[in-house]
């Protein structure tokens, strides 16, 4: 994607300013430099492009000067080859438009900006003074870790760690194995503790229908303490209304005898109330203008009569308007105050022109108009003169330009014959091999190509030393290792499977074993505990017992004597005890001899078992003795363990790998470096020095440069010689001709002169004949010619105003005699200003006149229109006083008054009925008047206090009942019969569903991070092998050869970036002064950038003054890096640094630069 142009077209403080970045140029760097002042909008520009690509920010900074609702930035964009003219609006929706205002897609920019937002470009495209500050803090915060490096110089994805963190830390906070206090344990005991309190509602069914009827019993009694209450308020209530309506009746009662003191008809009109105030004020008023209207018509008729009308100098108003103050009149006073200054200025033009004929040589009777020249020709003559002297310094510097050429030509000459052609013919054939060698050896890239072997080597050597060192306890050569006879995968894997075999069949004996032991034990201890219950014996010693009681019988029938009668009797007690003891519990005896018959069963199975045992431990002993005798054969421990075995010839071949690795990596080597000293020496035998193989590559390389420049210079010099022959030679033919045109254009000018002044006083013998000394008179010709047409025009204005006065003078005296006015022709303007006071005056009396009989008019209109009120007064109060039978307004208005007072007490009665009505609730007050005629104050007051208390009881009553209804309906909504257990088993349900969300949610997050943890460390490995080499050589451009460049060291805890100096040592990136490190990361990203521009199309690199802990020669080397980066696509570089302008240009000059 390129940006051709933006247009701020109302945006911060730009309106309708473009900035124009033009189409790219084949061949060439797309990289551009905006250069301007602090505070010119270079900040802006970057703001104003990003809201074009992701629209205009909600609380944007840059409506200062637009409102945001005409907020519009705009440009044309190049995206895939096709151009593309948007805009974009300050909307929520549809905000990106075209140039006429039609709506396009929000995916315009999809393809090249994916799934990047705002902040994701900023970190992967454009760089700052905060975030290369930020890079280089992220480089330390590394500490040199070379893979997180390199992954947030590529992706600008430096945060993905602290993500990654984040989702471990939300998983940790569902389940961590080691910890107690989790989220999966908390809904665990929920779960089970919404069981328990389900579990506590289950109650019996009797119990319940006990429950339903205690609740159905204490709601009848709550419902009818309730309506009790309800009909005894309502009486209350009765009661207290026929209390609070008696005042009413008592005040009803008493309007209407007030009413019967009235003794009136019917009640006049309303208006009539307020109407005879006002008759009685227009009556006065009437009277009073007309006594006025008299006396003002009285006293204008007696002034119109004083007033005298001058008519005939009314008549002249005209003629006398027309002189005074007329331009005539301004004339005339102008004549009198500059007429004599015109006539002394008149004179000394005179004189001026005397001056001037003298100064021309000429005689004082010449006539100054032969002298003058014809219009124009001064002009032109001046115009020749000026030229002259231009003509006369080009031939002279013709002249001293061609001899200074002719010089010139002969040193050139000289230098150029210094060189012979054989020695630059050599000298351009080793220029040409030289630099065709040296071309050959970078694109080679063998210094690179050497280190990185050498690096290979090392770490294959480092990686086979610890391979080697895991084969321990063994120890050996590469070579003994790979001699040693070692059993093959297939015979591990049997004699493996054996000894499982072996160990699993011995394991599940002496399970067996161990259960029947136990089975054994079991039936032992509850045949014995069986026993010692009932009594009876077993099958085994009842017999026991009936054979010796058949012994001692027969002992004793071969004796009989006491003793063995004794004995006999405790034989023959001892056997019956034991069969009665079998007869009582006949019923068990079957459960002794089953559990007689498990004992001897298992006692025989038992001594089998131990048997199989033995020999299953003699087959696992012949194993492990096949195992050590297999491992003393490798050279191991006798008793090194099977698995291990496995691992170690595991480790063997990969030992073995490793090795073989190293051997190939020393070959490579070993070619490398042969093709080293071959380059050695080819480039000795070029630069014509001994072969020294203890000299670098690189600094073989380098001075093959210096050699290279300096032929390079050599040549451009000889060159240059050979140019500035030529030019030389063609430069004093170019000034020959110069010479030639300077003396022919001196020549045309003499000629031009004389035709000029052909016929003119100029040619004649009293004129001068050198143009110098012409020079010199014109500017006298000039003023003379100047004063000659002043004093013609004096001659005509002193005349005009003479001729002004007598004009004036002659109309004065003319208007004096018609009005019989006396004239003074010294000063006629006397004589006008008097006619015009007297017209003044006329005109005076004359207006008054008129305003006195506008006055008079008036008046007679204004009596007329009292007589006309007087007749309509008269009429009104006829009216009134006939209806209420009076002659004047004074009775008129006592009597309205009774009235008025009369109407009130109506409108009092029909209020406190009104209130009555409302107050006993009923329809009429003849049904509230009757409903209260039957009581009195103290008989409610007593039934008021009886209802009173009767209330109160009900109303504890009520509460009672309430309460044990609620106690009732709460009883019975923790047992079954409420909703409560479903809704704690929907609790539970959605507790097990909630537990089966998350755990699934915590599997796929743990399952993602392992997947993202995965796939950085494959993007790190994948990238990191041309980034390091691109962002090493990087490095060493920015820093002029200074550092090396880039290389790595393994440790413990991963690979770490080491800096190379170019004298030979080496830095840690944390190491690094502050500049250093910026230019470091700025390498970096340079790397990454090149990294995305080669997979696909890329969006412009924009960077804002980030150079300023850069010195000047590290500045032009990254200057020349963003150079080399705008080939790849467009670079554009934001400064108010006037000399990084001038390094710009020094470093690319093919760069843009665009002023602000």
């Amino acid at each position: 994607m390129r940006l051709d142009r933006l247009d701020l077209v109302r945006y911060g403080k730009f309106t309708d300013r473009s900035l124009d970045f033009g189409p790219v140029r084949p061949g060439k760097p797309d990289f551009h430099l905006v250069h301007g002042p602090n505070e010119a909008g270079k900040s802006t520009l970057f703001s104003a492009y990003l809201d074009l690509l992701f629209g205009i920010e909600k609380s944007s900074a840059y409506g200062f000067l637009h409102p945001y609702s005409l907020m519009r930035v705009g440009g044309r964009l190049s995206i895939g080859g096709e151009h593309h003219d948007a805009y974009r609006l300050k909307r929520n929706q549809a905000s990106l438009v075209s140039v006429d205002d039609r709506p396009l897609p929000d995916t315009l920019f999809a393809s090249v900006l994916g799934g990047m937002d705002r902040n994701a470009y900023r970190t992967m495209f454009s760089l700052d003074d905060e975030s290369i500050e930020k890079g280089g803090e992220d480089i330390l915060k590394s500490e040199g870790e070379l893979g997180s490096m390199l992954f947030s110089a590529s992706s600008g994805l430096s945060d993905m760690a602290s993500g990654l963190a984040a989702l471990k830390l939300e998983a940790d906070e569902f389940y961590r194995p080691s910890g107690r206090k989790h989220g999966l344990s908390a809904l665990k005991a929920e779960i089970e503790a919404l069981a328990a309190e389900r579990k506590t509602l289950d109650v019996a069914a009797r119990d319940y229908g006990i429950l339903v009827r205690d609740r159905d019993a204490a709601a009848q009694r709550h419902e009818e303490v309730t309506a009790a209450r309800s009909r005894m308020r309502a009486a209350l209530a009765l009661v207290e209304r026929s209390l609070s309506a008696l005042p009413y009746l008592r005040r009803l009662r008493a309007l209407r005898t007030e009413l019967g003191a009235f003794d009136l008809g019917d009640s006049p009109p309303m208006a009539w109330r307020a109407l005879s105030g006002e008759l009685a004020r227009e009556e006065a008023e009437i009277a009073a203008r007309a006594a006025r209207v008299e006396a003002e018509r009285e006293r204008h008729v007696e002034e119109r009569a004083a007033l005298s009308e001058d008519d005939a100098a009314l008549a002249a108003e005209a003629d006398i308007a027309a002189l005074a103050g007329s331009a005539l009149e301004a004339r005339f006073r102008t004549a009198a105050m500059d007429l004599s200054s015109r006539e002394a200025e008149r004179d000394r033009v005179v004189a001026t022109i005397g001056a001037g004929i003298a100064a021309l040589g000429l005689s004082p009777d010449a006539d100054p108009a032969e002298t003058l020249l014809p219009p124009g020709l001064g002009e032109k003559l001046a115009t020749l003169l000026s030229r002259r002297t231009a003509l006369v310094e080009r031939s002279e510097a013709a002249l001293r330009e061609r001899a200074e050429a002719e010089k010139s030509l002969t040193a050139t000459g000289s230098k150029a014959g210094a060189v012979s052609d054989e020695d630059a013919g050599r000298d351009d054939a080793l220029l040409s091999t030289l630099g065709a060698a040296l071309r050959a050896a970078r694109s080679g890239d063998l210094p690179a190509r050497l280190r990185e072997v050498r690096r290979l080597v090392a770490l294959a050597r480092q990686e086979a030393d610890s391979a080697m060192a895991r084969l321990a306890p063994w120890s050996g050569t590469a070579a003994a290792l790979e001699g040693l006879a070692v059993p093959g995968a297939a015979e591990l894997e049997t004699l493996r499977k054996r000894s499982n075999a072996a160990a699993e069949a011995l394991h599940r004996q002496q399970e067996q074993v161990t259960a029947l032991e136990l089975d054994i034990k079991s039936a032992t201890a509850t045949l014995e505990a069986l026993q010692q219950t009932t009594g009876a014996t077993g099958e085994e010693r009842a017999d026991q017992l009936r054979a010796i009681r058949e012994t001692v019988w027969q002992r004793h029938l071969a004796v009989l004597d006491s003793d063995s009668a004794a004995t006999f009797e405790h034989a023959m007690r001892e056997d019956d005890r034991a069969r009665d003891a079998r007869l009582r519990n006949a019923d068990r005896l079957s459960e002794l001899r089953v559990l007689e018959r498990t004992a001897a069963e298992g006692a025989a199975r038992l001594r089998t078992f131990g048997a199989e045992a033995t020999r299953l431990e003699q087959v696992s002993a012949e194993i492990d003795a096949e195992v050590s005798s297999l491992a003393s054969s490798m050279g191991l421990p006798g008793e090194t363990p099977l698995a291990q075995m496995s691992a170690w010839l595991e480790q063997r071949s990969v030992t073995l790998e490793k090795h073989g690795s190293l051997a190939q990596q020393e070959i490579q080597v070993d070619l490398v470096e042969t093709e080293a000293r071959a380059l050695r020496a080819r480039f000795h035998t070029l630069l014509g020095s001994a072969p020294q193989q203890d000299v670098a590559v690189d600094e073989v390389l380098f001075l093959a440069e210096d050699r290279l420049e300096a032929l390079k210079a050599a040549r451009a010099q000889r060159l240059a010689a050979v140019e500035h022959l030529a030019r030389a030679k063609a430069d004093l033919e170019t000034r020959r001709k110069a010479a030639e045109e300077a003396a022919s254009a001196l020549a045309a000018w003499q000629e031009a002169w004389d035709n000029a002044i052909a016929g003119t006083w100029l040619a004649t013998e009293t004129a001068p004949a050198e143009p110098e000394r012409l020079a010199a008179l014109l500017p006298t010709l000039q003023t003379l010619a100047q004063n000659v047409e002043r004093r013609r025009e004096f001659d005509h204005r002193i005349a005009g105003m003479r001729r002004d006065q007598q004009d004036y003078g002659n109309h004065a005296r003319r208007l004096a005699e018609r009005l019989s006015e006396p004239f003074q022709a010294e000063d006629p303007l006397s004589t006008v200003a008097g006619l015009g006071q007297r017209l003044a005056a006329a005109k005076t009396v004359h207006e008054r006149g008129e305003a006195i009989d506008k006055v008079l008019a008036r008046l007679e209109e204004e009596e007329r229109a009292l007589d006309e009120r007087r007749a309509v007064l008269t009429s009104r109060l006829a009216e009134i006083f006939a209806f209420l039978g009076c002659d004047s307004l004074a009775e008129a208005d006592l009597l309205l008054e009774a009235y008025r007072k009369r109407d009130d007490v109506l409108g009092r009665i029909e209020d406190a009925a009104r209130d009555l009505v409302q107050q006993m609730r009923t329809e009429t007050v003849e049904e509230a008047e009757a409903l209260l005629s039957a009581v009195d104050d103290d008989q409610l007051a007593g039934e008021r206090a009886d209802l009173s208390t009767r209330l109160e009881g009900l109303d504890r009553a009520v509460e009672e009942q309430h309460l044990a209804r609620a106690r009732a309906q709460e009883a019975l909504s923790r047992v079954a019969g409420s909703d409560e257990a479903a809704a704690l088993e929907e609790r539970r349900r959605t507790a097990l569903i909630e537990l089966a969300e998350k755990s699934r949610r915590y599997l796929a997050t743990r399952a993602g991070i392992l997947a993202a943890e995965q796939a950085l460390r494959l993007y790190r490995e994948r990238h990191r092998s041309a980034m390091m080499e691109r962002a090493s050589k990087t490095f060493r451009d920015i820093t002029g050869g200074e550092y090396a460049g880039l290389s790595t060291v393994l440790e413990k805890d991963g690979e770490f970036l080491v800096v190379n100096a170019a004298s030979g040592g080496s830095k840690l990136a944390k190491d690094l002064s502050k500049g250093t490190r910026f230019q470091l990361y700025l390498a970096l990203r340079v790397a990454g950038y090149h990294e995305i521009a080669a997979s696909r199309e890329i969006a412009p690199f924009i960077a804002d003054d980030i150079m300023e802990t850069f010195d000047d020669r590290r500045a032009l080397n990254a200057l020349r890096v963003m150079g080399d980066m705008a080939k790849g696509g467009q670079v554009i570089y934001l400064t108010h640094h006037q000399h990084l302008r001038d390094l710009a240009l020094e470093a690319c000059p093919d760069v843009t630069l665009h002023e602000l």
